[in-house]
């Protein structure tokens, strides 16, 4: 695969770094657009995060952090008010677009570090994280928390807003992007690591091809990890362009 065309998704993955949150087209409040901003909240305050001995890092507010009405699903993230959950359901969604968390965790340059640095999945993965005491949200966190509003500050109930999916896709490229520089060793056994928890907590067995995955209504029928790790050999049939 060219370095050209990985090296031109990852610009575009980048680029609200540069222009701004608020003016990205997901974000820019018209008609094509993912909606906008929360409504600006005067002297909210930032997220911390650490603890458990680790050092605490600082996570500025953005320029909204309030509601923006939306119409369909949850209430309040956890209630079904009307029924079935896709009528018409008027509720608060919060967001507080925080571009400076983009620039400095989501830029270009911590994407081609994301993609090119790691040598195994374990690297891949807790780079993605940012390792415990580093400092780094890396980009998954990064993406999170330049949203912020429910998809950052509540990671519990992110699924309420439906930019969380887009957050989710562009993840799931930059892993099948990292795949492609060595798909026979990054699609098998050498492209797992760790246990069934996260950060195996609370502790449990280390994930093999063989582990099942059962994850439910959400999800469709058992499928063992052999089975997810390839986007065309397994039951999916896709690639990223």
């Amino acid at each position: 695969m060219s370095v050209d065309w990985w090296y031109s998704a990852i610009l575009e993955l980048a680029k609200t770094a540069q222009t701004s949150v608020e003016s990205s087209a997901i974000f820019d409040g018209s008609d094509t657009s993912m909606s906008g901003n929360g409504a600006y909240v005067a002297g909210q305050g930032d997220v911390v995060l650490g603890g458990n001995g680790l050092p605490e890092i600082d996570l500025p507010h953005g320029s909204g952090g309030g509601c923006k009405p939306v119409s369909l699903g949850l209430t309040d993230g956890t209630t079904v008010s009307n029924g079935d959950g896709l009528s018409y359901n008027p509720r608060c969604l919060k967001r507080d677009l925080t571009t400076a968390i983009n620039q400095k965790y989501a830029n270009a340059t911590a994407v081609v570090n994301q993609i090119l640095k790691p040598k195994d999945v374990y690297d891949f993965q807790m780079t993605m994280q940012g390792y415990p005491g580093s400092g780094n949200i890396g980009v998954h966190g990064g993406g999170h928390y330049t949203i912020k509003g429910d998809p950052g500050r509540d990671l519990f109930v992110s699924p309420g807003d439906d930019v969380f999916y887009l957050h989710y896709g562009m993840i799931d490229r930059t892993w099948w992007i990292w795949q492609t520089l060595d798909v026979r060793k990054r699609t098998g056994a050498q492209g797992i690591s760790g246990t069934g928890t996260f950060l195996d907590s609370p502790p449990s067995a280390n994930t093999t091809l063989d582990t099942v995955i059962d994850l439910g209504y959400a999800a469709g029928p058992q499928v063992t990890m052999r089975d997810l790790m390839s986007t065309t050999s397994g039951p999916f049939c896709y690639i990223y362009l």
